[in-house]
């Protein structure tokens, strides 16, 4: 289970547990050098009432707090979903050295459609990272159409 696929199965069931729960389904896991889980967080914007409580802020928010930035840097952070623009900039602002993700923008908008302009946002996260001066290594889709399923329920 100490692979890119397996580590991405524990993130969308971090999505499907936000989804339980009432929130959003999005979830998201840390994972260190050694490559064991250190972290794991879902997305709260319901239950927070807290329109930034994106499974990866909140993850971020946790990880900065017990980590160092040089720790951060050898982690790699998993994601159910493609982050949007904020997420994406918190995981390069955190020092986070890899990012891993299931299903892409491109399919979620496809499943989930474009009628409210309020909640789209498609910047792909390896053009908004292109603009970096530092590099993350970014693996994705990864297994996409099992991380394409809780949304389609």
């Amino acid at each position: 289970m100490n692979t890119d696929e397996g580590f991405i199965i524990q993130a969308i069931e971090m999505a499907k547990q936000a989804k339980q729960n009432g929130d959003l389904p999005f979830g998201c896991i840390l994972v260190n050098k050694d490559k064991e889980v250190i972290l794991k967080a879902e997305n709260t914007i319901n239950s927070d009432s807290d329109c930034l409580a994106h499974s990866e802020i909140n993850l971020i928010r946790e990880a900065s707090k017990k980590y160092s930035y040089l720790f951060l840097n050898e982690c790699s952070i998993y994601t159910s979903d493609e982050p949007c623009p904020m997420c994406t900039s918190a995981i390069y602002w955190s020092g986070i050295g890899k990012l891993v993700y299931g299903l892409s923008k491109k399919e979620y908008y496809k499943i989930v459609g474009r009628e409210n302009p309020n909640w789209v946002f498609e910047m792909p996260t390896r053009e908004l990272l292109e603009r970096g001066g530092r590099k993350l290594e970014v693996i994705g889709p990864l297994l996409e159409e099992e991380a394409s399923i809780i949304h389609r329920d």
